[in-house]
């Protein structure tokens, strides 16, 4: 594993990011050093910048490993990684002007230049845009972003937070007849 870059150089990183303004990102240090935190540590400092909300978990790790790239897609600022699979990952992310949170479905940049898998994705999106029922998740939006290096498609979605019945299930062990019932009735409507 490779070490923690010095402060400077993590400063340095995350003002590369854009994802702190600069004047919020001085508070935050100069509110940092003065509470007795050392200017050497950037794993601290990391922690100091989750703690009040300058960063998420997500975002300093990557920007610990000197990564100033990836933490935005679009209008949306990624906030942390939801999941992965062989077929997309699902980041939870925020509007940059409305600051409404929201998931991004993203597929793997490998798949883009595969029709049929661009095409089923898009599929995908008009299909859940078509639905409106309290509980499917909406889509609000599906967009790309190319640049020089990559051309990404994402989904943008509606977050809902709390656990899937497969992190109940994990959690709690099997459920009651009357909760599967419950919950079978829910997916049915």
């Amino acid at each position: 594993m490779s070490s923690k870059p010095n402060t400077d150089s993590f400063v340095a990183v995350l003002k590369k990011s854009g994802l702190v303004e600069s004047e919020r990102l001085q508070k935050a240090i100069a509110n940092y050093t003065t509470g007795g935190g050392r200017a050497e540590d950037s794993a601290r400092l990391a922690e100091h910048l989750i703690s009040n909300g300058t960063v998420t978990r997500w975002q300093a790790e990557k920007l610990l490993q000197g990564k100033h790239k990836g933490y935005f897609l679009g209008k949306y600022r990624l906030l942390s990684l939801l999941g992965k699979g062989g077929m997309s990952s699902v980041y939870l992310a925020e509007h940059t002007l409305m600051r409404r949170r929201c998931a991004l479905k993203v597929l793997p940049t490998k798949r883009v230049h595969d029709s049929s898998y661009l095409a089923r994705f898009h599929r995908e999106a008009q299909a859940v845009a078509s639905l409106d029922h309290p509980n499917i998740v909406r889509a609000y939006d599906v967009d790309h972003q190319a640049d020089r290096e990559n051309e990404i498609h994402f989904l943008v979605m509606e977050y809902v937070e709390g656990d899937s019945l497969q992190e109940l299930v994990q959690k709690n062990g099997v459920c009651g007849f009357l909760d599967a019932a419950e919950y079978i009735r829910q997916s049915a409507l």
